[in-house]
């Protein structure tokens, strides 16, 4: 029983409905809906209680060596595309250390100039049927690919894709709430984790 419906039954309440008229007031509610819920239902903390190597490594070593090494060298060019897209400099940096951490040479923002690169950073409203698309020809790569999804908890329309990527996807699925990593690997078994930092 989550926390909204404990709230209901203490105080007699059926079902509590919020007069939305503006779809901006719809989206504050709902991110702050999920981010109690993201909070109240996160699993690994630091890594802990994550056994796959591949991913421990990857949450300690890069993710979270920012506690240690603040000056860790992040590609010039991808520090300025990932602040052209408004990012905070602590997301840019979590990005940045994971692709040094994973040793990739090459990049790409936005679905549509995806040609085959390491890493591909979506930070625009996608569907699932682009999305589905877009995984199939990365599957089809025979190496590594991260895909950066930004504001996953921004918009239900964004949040319902990463659940279609979370249920269908055999990918390995970190879900940092601001960002979120999927790692497709041919190598790597289907894990999904939820981390706080």
């Amino acid at each position: 029983m989550n926390v909204i419906s404990r709230a209901r039954r203490k105080m007699g309440v059926k079902s509590v409905r919020l007069p939305v008229y503006n779809l901006r007031v719809k989206d504050d509610v709902f991110k702050r809906y999920t981010r109690v819920k993201y909070l109240l239902r996160v699993r690994h903390w630091r890594g802990h209680d994550v056994h796959s190597p591949f991913t421990y490594n990857l949450v300690r070593e890069a993710l979270m060596s920012h506690r240690r090494n603040r000056d860790m060298s992040i590609d010039p060019a991808l520090r300025r595309d990932l602040a052209a897209l408004g990012l905070s400099e602590s997301r840019i940096g979590r990005i940045g250390r994971v692709y040094n951490y994973l040793g990739f040479t090459s990049y790409a923002i936005g679905a549509e100039s995806y040609d085959g690169e390491d890493m591909l950073v979506l930070s625009e409203e996608i569907s699932g049927e682009s999305l589905d698309a877009l995984a199939e020809r990365i599957g089809g790569l025979d190496k590594r690919v991260c895909v950066v999804i930004t504001g996953i908890y921004a918009t239900t329309d964004r949040h319902s894709v990463w659940h279609h990527i979370l249920k269908d996807y055999d990918a390995v699925c970190i879900d940092l709430y601001h960002l979120a990593l999927v790692i497709f690997d041919r190598y790597l078994s289907k894990q999904s984790y939820k981390m706080r930092f």
